[in-house]
């Protein structure tokens, strides 16, 4: 009777807390019907004559206006060097403040400004034919070279890019083709078909340039490293440099070739060795210390490679679309000095200048409505310019706006419906893309592109993402002790360039190794689990972060010798990062991979993260997967039907582990490079964030909770970051926000569960 009189009495608040939420849902759903109307008239009002016409008229009064204020700037300018001119002949200039000076300064240059500008300011124009026809050839001239010149340096960024990432070592190429440019060039075609096009034929001596700088680069980097080398086992080799006082050169380099392992043979460092020595001997006899100039800076970050283009050379055609412009740009100048003749007056240089103003506004390189009002509204003001023209400019702001309004709307109207199916994350964090997917839209940034980096990122990740899942099946919660598979899968790949095994044959080796890694690791990891239940969330991040760090002595202990993976000076010791790039990066992105609509699919990468979704969706409908699910959702009902609880934390802790052995092996290959040490540290969290985003909890979790958080966690950092480096300067705004997002679902996710045990 009690919980009767309580329902009745809470429903009535729960309709009206819903009829308030519903009632605003509408009010936006209206405000958007408004925005998305007023959109669609200015875009057709965007395309009728009178307004073409009149932005032609913009466009001209533009270009006039950038003439006449650069001609007022000349005076202003040339009016105060005459003044200073004239102050620094008086006698007592000296004796006056810098504050007065260019205070008669400003006075001189406002004068002049004033006079000039009541002369030149509004030139007035009789006939506008030829100045119009002059910009329209301009413009005609400036689009086909901006258009022709975008897709070369297109095409040269996509062979740079791809030498770059498929080049391990540019010294071998360069030794191999010795002083012959012909046979290099043949080498680079090896590497990258296309630069042997015929199209292409203007690039062959730029990158021929490129490979011998970069040979050079990698030489010298090598150098220093060796050198760098030196020093230090110098440095730890004597112990005490007072005794070498005195010693000339040569008696000195005997002594240091006698002590110091690895001097012999490397004379040509004998001057700075020896000077390095002489500095620490100094020290050493005044009681100093020497500051170490070779520092450990930790592990590397490899970011995607990004296009240089000082080597960037255009092709015949191109240079013919450049004369071109030089032309119509003559005949243009001619029609301003006819208007305003004083601007033949000015020197080359301020020309020069005004030329490149006058070009950015003739063609700001688009056609769009939109982009020419504001380019020519940001020379001349929008002062005096009418509703008609105001409205289509601001139709696609409109327009986003409206969409924005209309998806917060429904979220409003049906958000007891969205939130109870889908959760409150799921559902603000979808709404969150959607915005960031207008926001990308509002910066002219390429949807089509950011959705192939966000297919890239998910197949990536995708695998160390369902690592959670047996993991939370089997009832140990988020394991954020996976870093312990992934570092097994390290260890498959490090011993798969150990051996310089490539291609599929390496991938799957090192696959395997991680696996076979991973099981028993796994098994021990259990154990400790299933000591502590009720504390696995601490457990497994204490033990995962633990054996990051423990293994960080145990790369500089494993017993490799490929000189390609280990420090080449001390001959022991694995590097932090190790390019796959001759092994197999790539491999699965690149395997039947095909375009649509713009959209890269990395259909390979996609297809292993889906066969693994599809294997773990059919082991959870397994007997075994059924009872596990069993054990980690209600322990005490799974002990009573006859189920060890224990054993299946085993199964989905060891399962997890070799999930993530063979996850970080699938991300090394897509990533192009291998990080040791410190780099998997963070993977746990990344992992949790993506899987509780997907609407999994900490104690239930599913296939479809994989694919659709990873998907829905990556396409909101891809975006995200590409929107904060538009919208924020120094683009740090995005590292922020994945810190936030990742950091704050998960303590959502345990501020649900209660944190009660299972038992």
């Amino acid at each position: 009777m009690s919980m009767s009189l309580e329902k009745k009495h809470t429903d009535p608040e729960s309709k009206k807390g819903l009829s308030g939420r519903r009632i605003f849902g509408f009010v936006l759903l209206g405000a958007a019907a408004v925005l998305i109307f007023l959109a669609v008239i200015g875009y057709i009002m965007a395309g009728s004559g009178k307004s073409v016409s009149s932005l032609d008229d913009m466009r001209t009064q533009a270009v006039l206006h950038a003439a006449s204020d650069g001609l007022v700037d000349s005076i202003v300018a040339q009016a105060r060097q005459d003044k200073l001119k004239e102050l620094r002949g008086a006698k007592d200039f000296r004796s006056r403040g810098q504050d007065a000076i260019n205070a008669e300064l400003d006075a001189a240059g406002d004068a002049a400004r004033a006079e000039a500008e009541a002369l030149y300011a509004n030139p007035v124009v009789e006939d506008r034919t030829g100045l119009f026809n002059s910009i329209e050839s301009l413009e005609s001239a400036l689009r086909a070279f901006g258009t022709l010149k975008d897709r070369e340096r297109s095409v040269y960024s996509d062979l740079y890019i791809r030498l770059v990432d498929n080049v391990a070592d540019w010294t071998e190429l360069t030794e191999q083709a010795g002083d012959d440019d012909e046979k290099l060039f043949s080498l680079l075609t090896r590497i990258v078909p296309e630069l042997g096009k015929t199209e292409n034929a203007h690039l062959k001596p730029a990158f021929i340039k490129l490979c011998r700088d970069m040979s050079d680069k990698e030489h010298a980097r090598e150098e220093a490293e060796i050198r760098n080398g030196l020093v230090s086992a110098m440095a730890g080799a004597v112990g005490d440099f007072s005794v070498l006082e005195g010693m000339d050169d040569d008696a000195l380099w005997a002594e240091l070739a006698r002590k110091v392992p690895g001097i012999e043979g490397n004379e040509r460092f004998r001057d700075d060795l020896i000077a390095e020595a002489k500095k620490r001997i100094s020290a050493a006899s005044s009681g100093e210390t020497v500051e170490e100039t070779v520092k450990d800076e930790g592990a590397d970050t490899v970011y995607e490679t990004q296009t240089d283009y000082t080597y960037f050379a255009a092709s015949d055609q191109l240079l013919k679309l450049e004369e071109d412009n030089e032309a119509a740009f003559g005949v243009l100048w001619g029609e301003l000095v006819t208007v305003i003749p004083d601007l033949d007056d000015l020197s080359s240089k301020l020309q020069k200048s005004m030329r490149t103003s006058i070009e950015d506004i003739v063609w700001p390189g688009s056609d769009d409505f939109a982009t020419r009002y504001a380019t020519y509204t940001g020379e001349t003001g929008d002062k005096g310019i009418g509703f008609s023209m105001k409205l289509p400019a601001s139709a696609k702001k409109l327009l986003l706006g409206g969409i924005a309004l209309l998806l917060l709307g429904l979220v409003m109207v049906g958000w007891h419906f969205l939130t109870s199916r889908f959760g409150v994350p799921r559902t603000i964090i979808t709404l969150f893309f959607m915005y960031l997917c207008l926001a990308a839209v509002l910066y002219n940034i390429s949807l089509s592109m950011m959705m192939g980096d966000i297919l890239v990122r998910m197949g990536m990740y995708g695998i160390l993402v369902l690592a959670m899942m047996p993991g939370i099946q089997s009832g140990i919660g988020l394991n954020m002790g996976m870093t312990i598979g992934c570092i097994a899968g390290l260890l498959g790949v490090v011993m798969s360039l150990q051996f310089n095994m490539t291609g599929f044959p390496g991938l799957i080796f090192a696959c395997l190794v991680g696996m076979v890694v991973a099981v028993p690791l796994g098994i021990a990891y259990s154990k400790l689990l299933n000591r502590m239940k009720g504390s696995e969330m601490t457990i497994s991040t204490y033990v995962g972060f633990s054996f990051v760090a423990l293994m960080c002595i145990g790369w500089m202990m494993l017993p490799f010798n490929n000189p390609k993976i280990i420090w080449l000076l001390s001959g022991r010791g694995l590097r932090v990062t190790h390019s796959l790039l001759n092994s197999y990066a790539h491999l699965l992105d690149e395997f039947l991979a095909f375009e649509v609509l713009g959209v890269k699919v990395p259909t390979g990468l996609l297809l292993v993260f889906l066969l693994c979704c599809f294997i773990m969706w059919l082991f959870s409908r397994s007997r075994t997967g059924i009872a596990m699910t069993a054990a980690g959702s209600n322990p005490r009902f799974a002990e009573a039907s006859g189920i060890s609880v224990d054993r299946m934390r085993t199964i989905g802790t060891t399962l997890s582990t070799v999930i993530a052995a063979v996850g970080i092996v699938i991300y090394s290959q897509a990533f192009g490079y291998a990080q040791l040490y410190n780099a998997p540290r963070q993977l746990g969290f990344i992992a949790a964030s993506a899987i509780l985003i997907g609407g999994a909890t900490v104690r239930k979790a599913r296939v479809g909770h994989v694919i659709f958080g990873v998907f829905l966690f990556e396409g909101v950092l891809v975006l995200g970051q590409q929107i904060a480096n538009s919208a924020v300067a120094g683009g740090g705004l995005s590292e922020v926000m994945r810190i936030m997002i990742s950091n704050g679902i998960i303590l959502y996710a345990l501020t649900q569960s209660g944190g009660a045990s299972r038992e």
